[in-house]
């Protein structure tokens, strides 16, 4: 287990981590998502011991890791540019680790090699021992880094954007790999991300960090589905927000009235609400209660087709619809339509926050009030 408590560090008048605290149980796999700037990678770096906070502590499993260099700490760690030693052949870089102990913990040269053949059998790289890393693709490198830091079995494996540097398709192929590879080993692991997508797919958890602080803590499903913050609900793929006000149990949104039946009545504010792409219905007025737009363009995209339309003079939000949809609905540039939203949540300016269902849907409401923090 790592055990993150109150960790501050700043760089001269830049404070990269404010107050961090964070549990990372044996055996997870934690995705720390944020933008660049967010912090996220100068926590990495402090857990593996290549920088040190300004205060706060450390333990990895109970021991305080204050005191541990980065080989006490036996921490692997994967960087974003392979970091290969170009001079050396794969299998000499995946025996790095073990080849620099010192004499009398260093395994004997069978025992190494035996390692390094099972390791690279492991990230599917047999047969290629002999090859330098000038000689391979950017996604068989990757897995090269990530057998030589698997190879001084370390209690913690940390990665730092390690998909980054490489194009769309290896990346994605190369996550599913990661996610078999970690229920298969049970290594605890934390690594750092921008990519949203990245985050929900990989991850047993995921940490949303913004200027520093963590924003919310949950499993992929949790965050997507109940994000804690503005932030956060931006943060996660594609989102309209939409300027509203609450009063009395009522959202208005451009004149539009949508109900929030088990809402507190004594509350009434200015507040967002975000509605993601898909969760909106296109209806024909007069078919449902919702938000009067214009359709003003439409783009297919295979599966889905995405409508643009504006709400009010110059204010455009968008939909997703299915094919299937779009066809029955025959839409035409320039008509008027109504949005229906299945789920909006609602964040007034204090933070206290709102989840609505349209009430058509004859669903349970739920209503919770939470700080904008959540970790």
């Amino acid at each position: 287990m790592i055990d993150i408590r109150n960790i501050t560090k700043a760089y001269g008048d830049f404070v990269a981590l404010r107050d961090v605290s964070l549990d990372i149980h044996d055996g997870e796999l934690v995705a720390l998502l944020g933008p660049s700037g967010s912090g996220k990678t100068t926590l990495l770096r402090i857990i593996a011991g290549l920088d040190f906070a300004n205060a706060g502590t450390i333990r990895l499993a109970g021991e305080n890791a204050a005191g541990l260099s980065v080989g006490e700490r036996r921490v692997g760690f994967v960087f974003q540019h392979f970091a290969l030693f170009r001079h050396m052949t794969v299998f000499d870089n995946v025996a790095f680790g073990l080849t620099v102990r010192s004499r009398d913990t260093r395994p004997p040269k069978a025992e190494i090699r035996e390692k390094v053949e099972h390791l690279l059998r492991m990230v599917q790289l047999e047969g290629l021992a002999k090859r330098y890393p000038s000689q391979l693709s950017g996604g068989q490198r990757q897995r090269v880094a990530l057998a030589r830091a698997l190879a001084i079995e370390p209690r913690v494996l940390l990665l730092d954007e390690p998909f980054g540097a490489l194009d769309a398709k290896v990346r994605k192929e190369l996550r599913r790999w990661l996610r078999h590879l970690h229920d298969e080993l049970k290594i605890t692991g934390v690594f750092v991300t921008h990519d949203q997508e990245e985050a929900l797919e990989v991850a047993d958890r995921v940490v949303v960090m913004d200027k520093g602080k963590i924003e919310q803590v949950g499993t992929p499903t949790e965050i997507y589905d109940n994000p804690a913050s503005p932030f956060v609900y931006r943060f996660l793929g594609n989102v309209n927000s939409l300027a509203c006000n609450i009063d009395a149990g009522h959202v208005w949104i451009g004149g539009q009235k949508l109900s929030l039946p088990q809402a507190d009545r004594h509350v009434s504010g200015a507040g967002t609400a975000f509605v993601r792409p898909h969760e909106l219905d296109v209806v024909r007025p007069g078919q449902g209660q919702g938000l009067s737009a214009l359709v003003r363009h439409m783009v297919v995209l295979g599966p889905v087709v995405r409508v643009e339309l504006e709400v009010n003079p110059g204010e455009m939000i968008e939909a997703e619809l299915t094919r299937q949809r779009h066809a029955e609905l025959a839409l035409q540039s320039g008509e008027r339509v109504v949005l229906v939203p299945r789920q909006a949540q609602v964040f007034l300016t204090d933070d206290r926050q709102y989840r609505a269902i349209d009430p058509n849907l004859n669903r349970p409401h739920v209503i919770r009030e939470t700080g904008a923090n959540g970790g």
